[in-house]
């Protein structure tokens, strides 16, 4: 009987047809669509009205949440989510520790520290300034820090030779090069009776070795 009404009836509404209440949410739609899908039997023109019906309203569910309104599906949604959310602060106190935790790690991403990134190097002066006051820590500092200042020098050599687009390879060797270069130099004025003389009044022989390579590792960061 209500297959006829609704096939003799051409004015209904979506709502009518479904038989579904205005503002009921996907999943009665969805139910009484099946209802009365199977209802219909072999009337293939009610069949069609009816998934014309249903394809309206989920048509008009889409329009309602483009424009900002909220879906029946959103609505439902946030009810079930209230409803998990209710459960487990009264009932699992400790999952519900658990959530809190997790949301205060992800807000902690918000004050993170700062990202430090390395000197840029790329003014002259700045460079000029650095290998100045790295040959009077040289010449100040004990012997035994001679090492850590040449090893520090020929990394900020390399670090130079990359940044400008060397491979890393490359940039090592040549920083290496440059080392060897100024150690070289230092050992041959080890033996120099001028260089003995001054090593005797103020600096170690130690610094006059590794005066040379600073200087040469330097020379190379300034122009390379």
């Amino acid at each position: 009987m209500d297959s006829n009404k609704s096939k003799n009836n051409p004015d209904k509404t979506p709502y009518e047809i479904l038989g579904v209440d205005e503002g009921a949410d996907f999943e009665d739609i969805q139910k009484a669509r099946d209802l009365k899908v199977k209802e219909a039997g072999e009337d293939l023109l009610l069949k069609a009205k009816i998934e014309s019906s249903f394809d309206q309203l989920l048509m008009g569910s889409l329009k309602a949440r483009q424009s900002g309104n909220v879906s029946f599906e959103a609505q439902n949604a946030s009810k079930k989510e209230k409803q998990i959310n209710k459960l487990i602060n009264n009932d699992f106190p400790l999952l519900s520790k658990i959530k809190n935790l997790n949301n205060n790690g992800n807000n902690s991403n918000e004050y993170s520290l700062p990202k430090i990134t390395p000197p840029s190097f790329d003014n002259l002066s700045i460079k000029l300034s650095v290998g100045l006051l790295f040959l009077i820590i040289l010449l100040i500092s004990p012997d035994s820090y001679n090492r850590l200042l040449l090893s520090v020098s020929t990394l900020i050599l390399t670090y130079i030779q990359i940044k400008s687009g060397k491979k890393f390879i490359s940039s090592l060797g040549w920083s290496v090069t440059f080392l060897s270069i100024g150690l070289i130099f230092g050992g041959l004025f080890e033996t120099n009776s001028f260089i003995q003389e001054i090593s005797n009044n103020s600096l170690s022989i130690q610094k006059i070795q590794s005066l040379p390579a600073m200087i040469i590792l330097w020379i190379g960061v300034i122009f390379l």
